[in-house]
């Protein structure tokens, strides 16, 4: 999914919990403030991005034994300190849920059309 708006992590982790699932692993990417950046500017070709990012879903559950895959991408101004993408995996255990994951965010930054401009 892509937003302009925060996300709660919290919620997102309640909504994907199911007692089949043993392990829920998060990634969470945020805009660090290093010398004078003050934010970031997130472009996104949306239509593509949706498409790609549901795609990397389903080759997340069909690669690894995981039982869901959730991804928000935040778009606009950000500042720092500001949540720009979570991924979230949930699984039996947890070896399967951390190489999805690890996949997921190395996949999304090669094949996602998202520009991120420092500020």
């Amino acid at each position: 999914m892509i937003t302009k708006e925060d996300f709660s992590i919290d919620e997102l982790v309640r909504k994907m919990k199911k007692p089949e699932m043993g392990a829920i692993v998060t990634f969470l990417g945020v805009v660090r403030g290093e010398g004078e950046i003050k934010g970031m500017n997130v472009e996104v070709y949306e239509k593509m991005a949706v498409d790609e990012l549901e795609k990397l879903e389903r080759e997340a559950r069909e690669k690894f034994e995981v039982e869901a895959v959730e991804i928000v991408h935040r778009e606009g101004s950000l500042k720092v300190g500001d949540n720009i993408v979570v991924i979230l995996v949930g699984a039996k255990h947890r070896k399967e849920a951390f190489r999805a994951c690890e996949y997921l965010i190395d996949e999304l930054k090669e094949r996602v059309p998202i520009w991120k401009k420092e500020v």
